[in-house]
């Protein structure tokens, strides 16, 4: 992997920070959620997902693409540990809305240890803040607040964080993760589970999503999603508009085998 030309895709001016800071890690993260949408199109067109980090890279800024969480924040991860972190892939389940859960590790997070502070730095979940999340107790909170709401990651017992989201006034869990680090092998499973399993939910569904600089924007196989100051607008997705609108909002020019199928 080429790491100039990694930051030259990212945006990221390379002079800015030369130790690995929170600072620095913020900065990171912004321009990595900016620049690269969280997607599952492969997925969708039946492409096998690799998460080797020169097919990545590939991916990502030769092809101009996004990914999910198994690809997206192992190539975070590797760019941080090139930056000089200590970073590391921990195992997530997710809370659903109506109370359900997702099987673990249905979703691959990142954990960085800057100065003996932990904090969840995930490019690959698709609603997070632009910043790196500090673990507190839920005593000594410390929330982000940013377009997109406000988030802070809560350890509720050892090993065992939340991450969650204001939502109609409650703190909602978005997922938790336990603070055990896992090489990605310990994953194959999951990603298997994930990209062929009828019972996946991104097998069953399209998701597109990235945040925008009104709020977020995210695209299913029938409707694209613009959520501004928590007002959503909502547009048709079809056959005839669905490249158009991956390009104006994600940046992605390719095409979705299931929408040209019904062209």
């Amino acid at each position: 992997m080429n790491i100039k030309v990694f930051e030259k895709h990212l945006k990221i001016d390379n002079n800015m920070y030369d130790t690995p800071t929170l600072d620095a890690l913020h900065y990171y993260l912004q321009h990595f959620m900016l620049t690269v949408p969280f997607e599952n199109i492969d997925v969708q067109n039946g492409v096998p997902i690799s998460v080797d980090i020169n097919h990545l890279f590939d991916k990502v800024v030769n092809q101009n693409r996004g990914g999910f969480c198994y690809e997206l924040n192992t190539l975070f991860k590797y760019y941080l540990i090139q930056q000089g972190y200590t970073a590391e892939s921990v195992s997530a389940t997710i809370h659903t809305p109506d109370g359900g859960r997702s099987r673990p590790g249905s979703h691959m997070s990142t954990l960085v240890t800057i100065d003996d502070e932990q904090y969840i730095a995930d490019v690959g979940f698709g609603d997070l803040p632009l910043k790196a999340l500090r673990i507190t107790t839920i005593e000594n909170t410390e929330p982000v607040i940013d377009i997109s709401g406000q988030f802070r990651a809560i350890l509720m017992e050892k090993n065992n964080v939340h991450l969650q989201k204001l939502i109609d006034d409650q703190w909602q869990t978005l997922y938790e993760a336990e603070l055990v680090p896992r090489s990605i092998d310990e994953f194959e499973d999951n990603i298997d589970y994930n990209q062929s399993n009828p019972e996946s939910i991104f097998v069953q569904r399209l998701l597109v999503t990235q945040p925008q600089s009104f709020g977020r924007a995210t695209m299913s196989f029938n409707h694209l999603t613009l959520t501004k100051q928590g007002h959503k607008e909502r547009h048709n997705v079809t056959s005839n508009n669905y490249r158009q609108l991956l390009n104006d909002y994600f940046d992605l020019d390719v095409t979705i085998k299931k929408l040209e199928s019904d062209l």
